[in-house]
C-alpha cells in the first residue's frame, strides 16, 4: 500500500504538467472555432489624447480579417491581403512572421508567450492573464489578456510599451463559431499591387 502511495504522489508534478494553462486553452480554442465580433482599439500615450478606432475581426488559428476605417486586411495563411477603399487598392504581400504579428494583438499574445514570465489570475469571473517579457529589448513591458471565465471569450487586450504609453483592444458583441469563413479578399475592379 505504501508503494502505491509513494507512486501516486510521483506522478502529481507530471499531471500537474501535463494540465495546459488557462492561455494554451485559450489558443486552443481559437484554433478550433471561429472568434468574430466587433472591436474598439484605442492607442493611449499622457503627452496627448487618446486615439480609438472601431472595427471586427474574424480570427480562425493564426488567420484572419481585420475592418476598420475603411480598411481591410486580411491572413489567409499564406499571402497578406491589404484593401484601401480610399484608394480602391488591393496589396497583397508575403509578410515576415514580425509583420504578421504586429499586425493582430491576439497573434502578439501567442508569439510573446513563448519568452515571457506568465500570470494568470481569476478576477470577477474573468481570468487576468498577464506576459512580461524576459527580453528587455521586446519593445513591450507588458501585455495582459482578460478572457471571460466560463467560455475563454477575449474581453480586452492591453499592451503597455512604455509607462505612459498603452494600447488597448476591447472586443464587443463577439462569440466562437464553427462557420470556417473565407480569408481571401477580392475587391471586383480594384487595383491589384502584387508585391509577393
Amino acid at each position: 500500500m505504501r508503494k502505491v502511495y509513494i507512486f501516486i504522489l510521483s506522478l502529481l508534478p507530471i499531471i500537474a504538467v501535463a494540465q495546459p494553462t488557462v492561455l494554451q486553452q485559450f489558443f486552443d480554442k481559437l484554433e478550433k472555432n471561429t472568434l468574430q465580433g466587433n472591436y474598439s482599439f484605442t492607442m493611449q500615450d499622457n503627452a496627448s489624447q487618446p486615439l480609438t478606432y472601431k472595427g471586427n475581426i474574424v480570427m480562425r488559428g493564426e488567420k484572419f480579417v481585420i475592418q476598420m476605417a475603411g480598411i481591410k486586411v486580411s491572413w489567409d495563411g499564406k499571402i497578406l491581403y491589404s484593401y484601401s477603399e480610399d484608394t480602391n487598392e488591393l496589396t497583397l504581400s508575403e509578410p515576415s512572421k514580425q509583420e504578421l504579428t504586429e499586425a493582430n494583438p491576439l497573434l502578439y499574445a501567442k508569439a510573446l508567450a513563448a519568452n515571457c514570465q506568465i500570470t494568470e489570475n481569476e478576477k470577477n469571473e474573468q481570468w487576468q492573464i498577464i506576459l512580461i517579457p524576459q527580453n528587455k529589448d521586446a519593445g513591450v513591458k507588458n501585455f495582459t489578456l482578460y478572457l471571460r471565465k466560463s467560455d475563454l471569450m477575449p474581453l480586452r487586450a492591453e499592451m503597455k510599451e512604455t509607462a505612459t504609453k498603452k494600447t488597448t483592444l476591447s472586443l464587443l458583441e463577439s462569440s466562437f463559431t464553427d462557420f470556417l469563413p473565407s480569408f481571401v479578399i477580392e475587391e471586383e475592379g480594384a487595383y491589384i499591387n502584387d508585391l509577393r
